[in-house]
């Protein structure tokens, strides 16, 4: 065990091989070339080369955003070992479960009653870019909000808000991925002591 390691922290994973790191962005890059390639009425030489450069782009920024997302809290947020490991993405599920009705949810509402008014707020959010990142990306998905900025060295995101905090900000909240500014996200612990 390495000597900046706690006793007892639980060893690291180890990196997969380089087949298994080629696999999730071929799989994008195949999955929206495919949805590219089905949704033009004619398949040219032209339209095939467009989607593979576009699909490459969309792959690259797929893997990105799991990682970013699937990084952003660290044994440190999760249990407070402190060795900067990836924390379980279950933390995670709770959220993006919510996401598809909050984004539903939202666009009704935008739909029918317009998208004035609103309020700005604080949050939260763990430090770190890669936290930071992924709270921003998580909180402008739906219509009904969107990060107007961030403050790096106080980890707080400036959050405009159609309503008050949703289903799915809630979510995001127990998740540890954003919080109240009094109490900085990403610095709970994840079970009993």
């Amino acid at each position: 065990m390495p000597p900046d390691e706690p006793p007892g922290a639980p060893p690291p994973r180890p990196r997969p091989g380089p087949a298994r790191r080629a696999a999730e962005p071929l799989g994008w890059w195949t999955a929206l070339l495919a949805v590219y390639l089905a949704l033009v009425s004619t398949i040219s030489i032209t339209e095939i080369t467009l989607g593979a450069l576009t699909a490459a782009a969309g792959a690259a920024a797929a893997v990105a955003a799991r990682r970013a997302l699937l990084t952003t809290g660290t044994a440190r947020t999760a249990g407070g070992d402190g060795t900067g490991r990836p924390a379980a993405a279950g933390r995670l599920l709770a959220p993006l479960a919510r996401l598809p009705a909050q984004i539903v949810a939202d666009t009704a509402r935008i739909t029918l009653r317009g998208a004035s008014g609103g309020d700005w707020t604080t949050l939260a959010c763990p430090p770190g870019p890669a936290g930071r990142g992924a709270a921003t990306l998580l909180m402008s998905t739906s219509p009904g909000t969107y990060v107007g900025g961030a403050d790096p060295e106080r980890a707080l995101l400036r959050v405009h808000r159609l309503t008050g905090p949703s289903p799915f900000e809630r979510s995001l909240r127990r998740a540890g991925l954003v919080g109240d500014p009094a109490r900085p996200a990403g610095r709970h612990r994840a079970g009993p002591p």
